[in-house]
C-alpha cells in the first residue's frame, strides 16, 4: 500500500486475511464452551458479540478500509441519536428475542425437533435466508403503495454515506421489529429447533451482520459464494442503483440464484448511500427518518 511502512504493511495483509479465519475460530470455541458446559448458551452469544464488536472496532480505527467510510465526530452523534434513543431501544428489544429464541428453543414439539444436529441447522439458515432475502429484496425492489412504503421503512439503514461497525444500528424500528419477529423468532418456534442450533446460527448471523459493515478491508476469498461478507455488503450499500443488491444477510445462496449477487474483488463503491440523497432527511435527523415511512408520495 502506497506510503505505508513494510510493518503497517505486513499488518494489513494480515488483518486482511486472518479476522475471518480468527472470527470462526473464535466462534467454534465458544460453540465448545456451551457443549462442555462451561458457559450458557444466552451467554456465550453475548460474549461472542461484545468480543468481536471490541475487536472490530479498534481494527477499524488503525487499519481502516476507506478514510472517507471512518466514523467522525460527526457522524458518532448521529449514531449516538439512535444508540441512545431507536438504536438502544431495538437493540435490547432484538437481544431479548434472540435470547428468548434461544431459550425457547427445543421447548415446542416443531416439525424439526427430531432431526440431526446438522440438518436443523442448514435448514434454519436456509429458511431464515430465504425469507430475509424476499423481504430485504421487496423492501427494495416491491412496486405500489406497499413496496414504496417498505422501502421507505427500510431506507433508514441506507442514509449513513459511510459503512463501519457503529453504523450497523442505523435503521427503522419497523424493518427491526419485522426481521426479529416474522424473519427469526416465529419460524423457530413453529420449527421447534434444538438451543444449541438456535445458538450456533443467532452466532454466525451476529458474527457476518458485524463483518458485513467493517470498515476494515477484510477479503474472504471463495467464501464470498457461500457467505455475505464486507465484499458483498459494501456494494449492497452502494448509491449506483444497479450495484446496490447483495441481498442476502448471511448466505449468499439466493442472490446466486436470482441474479442479485455484485462481487468486485479488491474495488470499492465510489459512493455509498440512497440513490437520490436530496429526496430524504440526513441520517442525523432523527425524528424525520421516523416519520419517513409514513410521508406521503
Amino acid at each position: 500500500m502506497t506510503g505505508s511502512t513494510l510493518p503497517e504493511a505486513k499488518f494489513r495483509k494480515l488483518v486482511r486475511w486472518g479476522v475471518y479465519p480468527f472470527s470462526w475460530l473464535y466462534l467454534f470455541a465458544m460453540i465448545q464452551t456451551i457443549r462442555y458446559g462451561w458457559i450458557e448458551s444466552r451467554d456465550a452469544w453475548l460474549l461472542l458479540v461484545i468480543t468481536l464488536v471490541s475487536i472490530y472496532i479498534a481494527l477499524e480505527r488503525i487499519v481502516p478500509y476507506q478514510q472517507r467510510w471512518s466514523m467522525t465526530a460527526s457522524s458518532f452523534v448521529s449514531d449516538m441519536k439512535y444508540l441512545v434513543t431507536n438504536g438502544a431501544a431495538v437493540g435490547v428489544f432484538s437481544s431479548l428475542l434472540g435470547i428468548y429464541a434461544i431459550s425457547t428453543a427445543g421447548q415446542e414439539d416443531g416439525y424439526a425437533s427430531q432431526w440431526p444436529f446438522f440438518i436443523q441447522l442448514i435448514v434454519l439458515l436456509l429458511v431464515f435466508e430465504a425469507l430475509q432475502y424476499g423481504l430485504h429484496r421487496f423492501e427494495h425492489e416491491g412496486k405500489g403503495t406497499l413496496g414504496q412504503f417498505m422501502w421507505r421503512v427500510h431506507s433508514a439503514h441506507h442514509l449513513p454515506d459511510k459503512v463501519y461497525i457503529v453504523m450497523h444500528v442505523a435503521g427503522h424500528p419497523i424493518n427491526a421489529i419485522l426481521v426479529q419477529s416474522f424473519i427469526i423468532v416465529v419460524p423457530i418456534w413453529v420449527m421447534g429447533y434444538d438451543e444449541l442450533v438456535v445458538t450456533v446460527f443467532l452466532m454466525v448471523n451476529s458474527m457476518h451482520g458485524l463483518l458485513s459493515h467493517f470498515n476494515v478491508d477484510i477479503r474472504i476469498g471463495f467464501m464470498n459464494y457461500f457467505f455475505i461478507g464486507p465484499e458483498l455488503h459494501r456494494y449492497h450499500h452502494s448509491a449506483k442503483q444497479a450495484e446496490g443488491k447483495n441481498y442476502g444477510a448471511t448466505l449468499s445462496l439466493y442472490d446466486l440464484l436470482f441474479g442479485t449477487f455484485v462481487y468486485k474483488p479488491g474495488n470499492a463503491p465510489a459512493r455509498l448511500g440512497v440513490f437520490d440523497p436530496g429526496g430524504y432527511p440526513k441520517y442525523g435527523e432523527f425524528l424525520r427518518v421516523l416519520r419517513l415511512p409514513f410521508r406521503a408520495g
